[in-house]
C-alpha cells in the first residue's frame, strides 16, 4: 500500500497500528494473573443523552472529601464489578503508579516521531503564566493508567484525564493519543484525585476515591483518528470506567464531574481556563490558570509553565471553582498537544466531540477503523471502474471498485456485498498508467472474471485479461499500437448494449471532437462493428464528465447510460443499445451540486446482482454510495470516507 508517499505510504503503518490499539483495550483488561476474555455485548442504554452546558458550571461548595468510613454501594452495581476493580488495586499498587512513565516519552524513546516538550521557548514569556502544584489533589482529574504489552521495558504508563458529568455517572475524557499503538493494552484505569507522595496522619491517600476500571470495549474515538492518518482535529477519547472496589461509581464517588462544553472556532480564544495535568517524574497535578487564543483556527492554545510529558488528556477547565468547571478541551490535538512544555494545546471541542460523548451516553457501538483511509487518501483518486475481479466476489455476485491515483498506482478494494468496500490490493505502481487516458471494464474474453481495457495517450489500446488478486495487470493483449485515432478517446464506457449476447461487452467511445461511437461485442481480437451514437462536432456532448453502464431502469435486458455533466445535470439513457439518446430520464438538474463531485461509477455492491449502486468522490475525498439508484430517483447515501478536514 505504498501509493503517495508523502500521504499514504507512511499511513498504512500508522492504519495497523490503530487498527489495534482500541480493540486491545478491550481484549486485555483483565488481572495479571487471569486469562484474557472477549469483551461481552452490552444492550444500549435506553437513557436520553446529556445535553452538555453551554454556560458556565454552576460552583460548589469545594473540594469534595473522601467519606472517612464505609460507603454505600452505587446502584445497580454488582459482586462482581468490586471483585474486578479489587483485581486492578492488587496490580496498581502505590509503588507501580509511581513508577509509571508518561506514554509520551515511552513512544519518543521508542520511535523517535514524538519529541519530548522542550523547556521554556524565548521570545513570548509576557505570554506565560506560572503554574502551581496542587498537593491536596483535584477530585475531577487524575491519573489514567496504562499497562502496556508491547514488550516496553517500562510497561506501565500514564496520561492525565478528567472526570465528565453524564447520567451514567462514569465517563471519561482524555486524549485519544494515549490509546494509539500497535500493541495490546491491559489494567487500563482511571485514578481521580490522585496526589503523588505519602499522606499525612487524617488526611486522605494517593487513591482517596480509589481506582475504576475501563470497562471492555467502552472506549469512543472519532473514526478519523482510527484512520490511515489520523486527525489531530479530534484528538479526544471518552471512557467509561466501572465501580471503585468500595461499589462506587466514578460520580457518586468524586461528586459532580466536569461538564462537557462545546466551543466554536470563533470561541477558541477565551480569557481565563485553567489548565491541570500530571507531569512525568511527579505525579502531583500541576495547574495554571491563562487566557487562551485560537490557534490555526482549530486548535486551543494556552502557555502555561512546566507542562512537561505526562500532562496529555489533562482537562481545559472554564468557571474552575477548585474541584469542576465546564470542560472546553483536553491537551492534545496539535503535536498531540504541543512540543513545548509552556506551551499546551487542544482540539477544538465541537460537534465531534459531542457526538462520542453521546455515543458514550447512549452505549453505542464505538466507531471502527476505516480500511479506505481518509479524504486526504482519496483526494489523490483520479479514475473509478467497477467489475467482478477478486475471486470471492466473482462467487458472489459482487462489484469491486477499482481506482488509480494520481501517482500510477492501480489498486483494487474488494467489495463486501453489504454496500462497502474492503482494504486495498495493489495492482501494479507504475508512473507510466499517468498516460492512461481512459480506462474501463467488461467481460471481452468470455469467462466470469472481469477485464481492463485501456487508451493511452500515444493511441495504444491494451486488454488486461482476468484482472484478480493473484493475476492482477499481467495478462495483457496489445489491440492496437500506437496510432493517430485512437490517441482522441476521452472516454470509454463498457456494458451490455445490445450486441446479441449477455456479456458486458460492448463499448461506447466518446471522442476529443464530442463524437459518440458504440462498438459492439468487443473481445480479445479488437474491435468490430461501429455505430454513431452522436454526430462529431455536437454542442452537447464535450460537456459530459463521467459516463456509467448500471441497471437503472425497472426492465431487465440491455444496460443503461448514466452521465453526469459539467453543469451539474445527471441523467440516465434507458436501454442505449435500443433507444439511443431518446430513452432520457434526468435524475438531477442542471446546476446541482452533482457539478462539484469529481469521479462517479457504478456497481452490485448489496441488494442483488443489479449494478444499480452509484459510488461517487466528492471535494475533500468525500466518498459516498447511493444504494439502489434508478432511473428516476439517487438512491439513499452511504457514507464511506468523510471529507479531509483542512
Amino acid at each position: 500500500m505504498n501509493r503517495i508517499p508523502w500521504v499514504r505510504a507512511a499511513a498504512v503503518g500508522v492504519c495497523a497500528s490503530i487498527a489495534l490499539a482500541v480493540p486491545a483495550v478491550a481484549a486485555h483488561q483483565t488481572p495479571p494473573d487471569a486469562p484474557d476474555v472477549p469483551a461481552a455485548m452490552t444492550t444500549p442504554a435506553t437513557a436520553d443523552p446529556a445535553t452538555p452546558s453551554h454556560g458556565p458550571a454552576t460552583p460548589s461548595s469545594g473540594p469534595v472529601k473522601p467519606s472517612p468510613g464505609p460507603v454505600k454501594r452505587s446502584q445497580g452495581v454488582t459482586q462482581e464489578d468490586i471483585r474486578k476493580a479489587q483485581e486492578l488495586e492488587r496490580y496498581w499498587t502505590p509503588e507501580r503508579i509511581r513508577s509509571a512513565v508518561p506514554v509520551d516519552a515511552v513512544r519518543a524513546g521508542e520511535t523517535a516521531q514524538a519529541p519530548l516538550r522542550a523547556p521554556h521557548a524565548a521570545g513570548r514569556s509576557a505570554l506565560f503564566a506560572p503554574s502551581h502544584q496542587v498537593a491536596s489533589g483535584v477530585p475531577t482529574v487524575g491519573v489514567f493508567l496504562i499497562r502496556s504489552d508491547d514488550g516496553s521495558a517500562t510497561p506501565n504508563q500514564f496520561c492525565s484525564a478528567g472526570a465528565v458529568t453524564s447520567p451514567t455517572k462514569s465517563l471519561v475524557l482524555t486524549a485519544a493519543h494515549c490509546l494509539r499503538g500497535g500493541k495490546p493494552y491491559r489494567n487500563v484505569a482511571f485514578v481521580p484525585g490522585y496526589r503523588g507522595g505519602a499522606s499525612q496522619a487524617g488526611e486522605p491517600g494517593e487513591r482517596p476515591y480509589g481506582l475504576f476500571p475501563m470497562e471492555l470495549g467502552k472506549v469512543w474515538i472519532d473514526e478519523r483518528y482510527l484512520s490511515a492518518s489520523p486527525s489531530d482535529d479530534v484528538d479526544f477519547a471518552v471512557l467509561r470506567v466501572g465501580p471503585n472496589s468500595q461499589g462506587q461509581l466514578l460520580e457518586d464517588a468524586i461528586g459532580r464531574g466536569n461538564t462537557l462544553t462545546t466551543v466554536p472556532a470563533a470561541g477558541l480564544a477565551r480569557r481565563e481556563v485553567t489548565l491541570t495535568g500530571y507531569p512525568g517524574g511527579q505525579k502531583t497535578p500541576l495547574q495554571c490558570t491563562n487566557a487562551t487564543r485560537a490557534f490555526q483556527g482549530r486548535f486551543m492554545e494556552i502557555a502555561c509553565d512546566g507542562f512537561r510529558t505526562g500532562v496529555s488528556g489533562g482537562p481545559f477547565l472554564e468557571g474552575f471553582d477548585g474541584s469542576r468547571g465546564n470542560l472546553v478541551g483536553a491537551i492534545g490535538g496539535y503535536k498531540t498537544g504541543g512540543l513545548q512544555e509552556n506551551i499546551s494545546y487542544s482540539a477544538q471541542f465541537d460537534n465531534d466531540v459531542l457526538r462520542l460523548y453521546n455515543q458514550a451516553v447512549a452505549d453505542a457501538a464505538p466507531d471502527t477503523v476505516n480500511p479506505l483511509g481518509n479524504g486526504g487518501t482519496w483526494q489523490h483518486a483520479t479514475t473509478f471502474l467497477t467489475g467482478r475481479f477478486h475471486s470471492d466476489s466473482v462467487r458472489n455476485s459482487t462489484s469491486d471498485l477499482i481506482v488509480r491515483w494520481s501517482d500510477g498506482e492501480v489498486s483494487l478494494h474488494p467489495g463486501n456485498r453489504a454496500y462497502g468496500l474492503g482494504k486495498d490490493i495493489r495492482l501494479v505502481k507504475d508512473k507510466a498508467w499517468k498516460q492512461a487516458k481512459a480506462l474501463t471494464v467488461g467481460e471481452f474474453t468470455g469467462n466470469s472474471t472481469d477485464d481492463l481495457l485501456v487508451s493511452w495517450a500515444d493511441g495504444k489500446l491494451t486488454l488486461y485479461k482476468d484482472v484478480n488478486e493473484t493475476n492482477k495487470l499481467n495478462n495483457r493483449i496489445q489491440l492496437k499500437g500506437p496510432n493517430g485515432t485512437w490517441s482522441h478517446a476521452v472516454g470509454l464506457t463498457a456494458g451490455r448494449f445490445g450486441g446479441g449476447n449477455a456479456r458486458r461487452d460492448d463499448l461506447v467511445v466518446r471522442w476529443s471532437d464530442a463524437e459518440v461511437t458504440l462498438y459492439t461485442n468487443v473481445d480479445g481480437r479488437g474491435l468490430h462493428a461501429e455505430k454513431q451514437l452522436a454526430k462529431r462536432k455536437n454542442t452537447t456532448w464535450s460537456h459530459a464528465r463521467d459516463t456509467v453502464a448500471g441497471n437503472f431502469a425497472a426492465a431487465a435486458g440491455d444496460q443503461d447510460l448514466f452521465v453526469r455533466w459539467s453543469d451539474g445535470e445527471v441523467t440516465v439513457y434507458e436501454n442505449l443499445g435500443a433507444k439511443g439518446f431518446k430513452g432520457e430520464h434526468r435524475l438531477r438538474p442542471r446546476k446541482s451540486a452533482w457539478q462539484y463531485s469529481t469521479l462517479v461509477t457504478a456497481g452490485a455492491f448489496g441488494g442483488g446482482t443489479r449494478k444499480d449502486d452509484l459510488v461517487a468522490l466528492w471535494p475533500g475525498g468525500k466518498l459516498v454510495m447511493y444504494d439502489d439508484t434508478t432511473a428516476t430517483a439517487l438512491g439513499r447515501e452511504r457514507l464511506l470516507v468523510p471529507a479531509r478536514i483542512s
